[in-house]
């Protein structure tokens, strides 16, 4: 009775490489070829221009919006919240005026 079994065929080493490790290496080596030819390098540095420009409008956009709401929004918040002070000391006031002249 065998208790263990290899995982490797008769005849072959189990130390060799699967079969498939050969068509990586080869796959590789068509990538890194097909990366040095001219048509590649120019599209490669325009997708790296077009990213850099993206990435520099959409900092200078999102400061754009950012300041936008500092400058335009953050007054009026404060000045609603003020607003809304005024309104509360308005009926605390009259509801104390309305409790002093309900005795009476």
């Amino acid at each position: 009775q065998v208790l263990w079994k290899p995982q490797h065929q008769h005849g072959q080493s189990p130390f060799q490489r699967p079969p498939h490790a050969a068509t990586m290496g080869a796959t590789m080596s068509k990538i890194e070829e097909g990366m040095r030819k001219p048509r590649v390098q120019v599209a490669k540095k325009r997708m790296t221009k077009l990213l850099s420009t993206a990435w520099w409008l959409g900092g200078h956009s999102v400061w754009t919006l950012m300041t936008s709401v500092i400058v335009l929004a953050v007054p009026v918040f404060f000045e609603y919240e003020k607003e809304c002070q005024m309104f509360e000391m308005q009926a605390s006031m009259q509801s104390a005026q309305m409790a002093a002249a309900a005795p009476a």
